[in-house]
């Protein structure tokens, strides 16, 4: 899009495209005001906020030097910092976190973090899938203007991510049918999930679990070719759509060679943290990198929680720690075990 304002309801909604708008003639801070004026900001307001939005650019003295001698990455940090400095009822932004040091994309997602926690609706246009999943509550895939996918940020990213590898296009047809439809589903299948066992201690699979129980995640798996270093992984989704944890097993220091036949991996917890509530379990193969899935089952696998006893305690894990009062006329100490 070309840099602009849209008026909604009297509100400003920016539209962003970083870089543009700008003269190179003018300096950093002569800019400021060009490019206020072109989003359609009052002179004031700049004015009031040019402090604020200097110190967020970053970029020195350099801000009353001519902006042709300035960077790509200098151009997109004051124009950031002056399309952020009041609140759009919509941002646009198109690749803003493609460009600049760590510390300064971290920044900007601190900055874009905040805009949506105070209700500006965020439309981010990016190759990043790190950046969409961690921005975004929704993903709409285009390939060369035609809609492919529309849904859940993990679910369109990880379609994505699978189409863009050049070994997306050698799939299998799947001989185990998982539930769900199709978008619950998706990988090569060169390895295929086809068996998943939540298992309790004496190796049965319980209706429900309570917190502190054993849980063995049993995979089970067969290949269509040889895999070499896959990786296993397992997600927990509160059911209001929490993700409480995501751990695969190469990032856990179990490095699997390859597999090749049928086989089985376990992903075992002696001491289930998850307070009484009810989750769903994704469980997937991947390659060594966990780019390429294989076969991944989506929000598949239910998992219900029960307290241990008729109280039960709020939030989504139970911390195992202790309770310590200290009175004030005694150096005695009485302690409650909190396990």
């Amino acid at each position: 899009p070309t840099q602009g304002a849209l008026k909604t309801n009297g509100r400003i909604a920016g539209l962003l495209e970083l870089g543009t708008g700008f003269h190179p003639d003018l300096t950093g801070r002569e800019n400021i005001f060009l490019n206020a004026s072109i989003l359609g900001i009052p002179r004031r307001e700049i004015v009031r906020q040019i402090d604020a939005i200097i110190d967020f650019a970053d970029i020195g003295p350099f801000i009353d030097v001519q902006v042709r001698n300035y960077s790509s990455g200098m151009v997109v940090r004051l124009g950031f910092a002056v399309t952020t400095a009041l609140q759009p009822e919509i941002l646009l932004i198109d690749e803003v976190l493609a460009v600049g040091d760590q510390n300064f994309q971290r920044k900007c997602i601190d900055r874009l973090e905040e805009l949506q926690s105070n209700g500006v609706t965020l439309v981010l246009v990016s190759h990043s899938m790190d950046q969409v999943e961690k921005l975004c509550s929704r993903a709409i895939w285009l390939a060369q203007g035609v809609l492919r996918s529309d849904g859940d940020v993990e679910t369109v990213a990880g379609m994505y991510l699978d189409t863009a590898s050049p070994l997306a296009t050698r799939r299998y047809v799947p001989k185990v049918q998982v539930g769900g439809d199709a978008t619950n589903r998706w990988g090569t299948y060169q390895a295929e999930i086809s068996q998943v066992e939540l298992l309790g201690v004496d190796g049965t699979q319980p209706p429900f679990f309570k917190t502190g129980d054993l849980l063995r995640v049993r995979i089970h798996y067969q290949t269509h070719a040889r895999i070499d270093t896959p990786t296993f992984g397992v997600a927990f989704h509160r059911s209001d759509g929490i993700h409480v944890n995501g751990p695969n097993s190469f990032r856990e220091g179990c490095e699997i060679p390859y597999i090749d036949g049928t086989g089985y991996v376990d992903y075992l917890i002696e001491y289930l943290p998850l307070n009484q509530g009810r989750y769903d379990l994704t469980v997937a193969i991947y390659d060594r990198d966990s780019t390429l899935a294989h076969d991944h089952h989506h929000h598949l696998y239910p998992l219900e929680v029960h307290s241990p006893t008729v109280w039960h305690e709020d939030g989504v894990v139970h911390i195992p720690a202790q309770w310590q009062h200290i009175s004030q006329g005694s150096e005695r100490a009485a302690a409650a075990d909190g396990t």
